[in-house]
Order: C-alpha cells, then structure tokens, then sequence
C-alpha cells in the first residue's frame, strides 16, 4: 500500500475557516475552540493510521480541496451519502428480495452484515457530526469513524481500495473526506518541525518581521570599568566591558505563531527566562494584535512557553 503521507505533496492552499469564524457555507458561527482542533487532530491521525497500516487497502487517487466550492462540495456529498444510505438499500431489496443484506462481489465473502445508520452517521451539535466514508454500500465497521466540523474544512479527499480476495470486505471503495492531522493541531502544541511541514504542505510562506539586531556596545567610561589586576607580580589597569542582560550573547529571538501561520517576534530567550518585547517597542517590529494579547497575559504566555520548551523555561524576567 502506497504511504499515505506521499499523498501530502498533493496539498495546496488550504482555508481555515474558522479562523474567520465562519463555516463552509460563509455563515458566521461561534469560533471553535483549541479543545474543538484537538478532537479532529486525534480523529484524523486514528484514521491515517487505520488505512496506512492496513495491508488490504491500497491508495488509489488522492484529490485537494482547495477552492470555496470544492470545500461546500465535500459537505454536500457527506450530506447526500446519508440519503442515500437509504435510497441504496431500498432499491436492492425491491431488486433482489432475498438480499436484505449487503455482500461483496466475490459470493464466498457472504459473511459480511449491512450497518445501521447510526453506525453510519452521528450529531454531534449544530457544527460537528460523526460520519463514515461517503461509499457507502460496503462500509467497513472496524475503520475509525470521522469526525467533520463545518467551521474546518477537510484538505483532501482520498480513495482507497480493499484489494484482498480473502478479506470481507474485498471490493470495498472508501472515498473519505480527510483532515491531515498536522493541519489542524493546535497552534500550540506545533513543533517546530511540524509548523515547516504545515507551511510546506499548505505552501504557506511565513513572513516574519525584521530580527531585532544586536547593538554594538561602545567601550566608553558609561560601559566599562576598569579594574586593577595583578600578572606575575605586575599591577595593572584592565579594561573590562560591563555585562547588559540586553545584549547578552545567550539571546535568542523567540516568535509566536497565528492560525496562518504568520510569525510575530514576542521577545527572546535570555538564558533559561523569557524577556517580553516591551509595549514601546510593538511599532518597531510591527507586533500584530494575536501577539499583543499574548504578550499581556502572564498566563497565556507562561503556558505558550512551557509547552515550547518545557522544563528548560524557568519563568519571565
């Protein structure tokens, strides 16, 4: 079976709808939460999982969804599968009485038992819901069930093929919608590495602001001192710089990041603590508003940084 993660090139641009706070259909909605990411997040990566290590299904297309239409589209044929679920059925029995239930093409494979609709399709509120593959005439019971939120649009949608003579489910064609898990995790607990293989995948170029530059520190009587040493018997004036936590050689620039994945400087690394951009300074680097309000809650920001570097962050200065 093809490695799904190969479908990922395929990516383009992808919309994040509520980050506008409006769904598919371009109606304003509640926002969701990081809470509401992190359950597609864990869903999605169940489902790669599920159809990557499972030897009976091999890829078969891999489509983006990229345009407005495209993405009302797959919720549209979410929606008409779930008609269909009984359309489909209802027609087979008036074709052929004694199929009240599905099986495959291959007869030895009779075993297989026709779902339920509510092992088909769930409520979950007015946003989200539970859904199975959007073929659903064969439906395999084991694969995990997604989850769809119409406030985030999936970003592929992938067809996949049960190839196996010996299995139950020979002859199964999955076509899922499909969120890629590194595209909808939270802003927060983004790696590095997998923010470069979001923006990669999404083809999003991060424009960062300028990075403050080091000040050169003049040797003046206003930062050195000089002190009497002594050299194999010899006393003499030394001139030693005096040090500024400001421009301390530890200094590292530290960036947050916004649902786009746009870079903000917030401030740096100075040693094990963290020093805030200071409010004066917010023209200076262009600091966007995202950024601000995390700059001003001690909270927010203690908790962005303990999840960036963990143990290594020992508080603010």
């Amino acid at each position: 079976m093809k490695n799904l993660l190969l479908a990922l090139v395929l990516l383009s641009q992808y919309a994040m709808p509520y980050a506008q706070c409006k769904d598919i259909y371009g109606s304003r909605v509640p926002c969701p939460t990081d809470q509401d990411s992190l359950v597609i997040y864990n869903n999605a990566l169940k489902i790669m999982e599920y159809y990557e290590n499972n030897k009976n299904y091999e890829l078969t297309s891999s489509v983006e969804v990229t345009s407005d239409s495209e993405r009302r589209e797959v919720f549209e044929d979410l929606r008409n599968a779930r008609r269909f679920f009984f359309v489909i059925r209802r027609e087979l029995k008036q074709m052929d009485t004694k199929y009240d239930k599905f099986v495959t093409n291959d007869t030895k494979n009779s075993k297989y038992k026709d779902i339920t609709f509510s092992q088909y399709y769930s409520e979950v509120d007015d946003y989200r819901f539970y859904q199975r593959e959007i073929e659903n005439q064969i439906v395999n019971i084991n694969a995990p069930m997604g989850i769809y939120d119409s406030r985030i649009s999936p970003v592929i949608v992938n067809t996949y093929r049960n190839k196996d003579t010996s299995d139950v489910y020979y002859g199964d064609m999955v076509n899922i919608p499909l969120y890629v898990p590194v595209t909808v995790k939270p802003f927060a607990l983004l790696t590095e590495p997998e923010l470069e293989l979001r923006n990669k995948i999404l083809h999003i170029t991060p424009k960062f602001p300028a990075i403050p530059k080091r000040e050169m520190v003049k040797r003046d009587s206003s930062n050195v001192i000089i002190a009497k040493t002594i050299t194999n018997g010899v006393v003499k004036d030394t001139i030693i710089p005096k040090i500024y936590k400001q421009f301390s050689s530890n200094r590292t620039a530290i960036y947050a990041f916004n649902e786009w994945g746009a870079g903000a400087f917030i401030g740096y690394m100075v040693g094990r603590k963290f020093e805030k951009v200071k409010k004066e300074q917010y023209g200076q680097f262009a600091v966007p508003l995202f950024a601000r309000k995390l700059l001003d809650n001690d909270e927010e920001l203690t908790k962005f940084l303990k999840i960036k570097f963990g143990e290594f962050y020992e508080g603010l200065y």
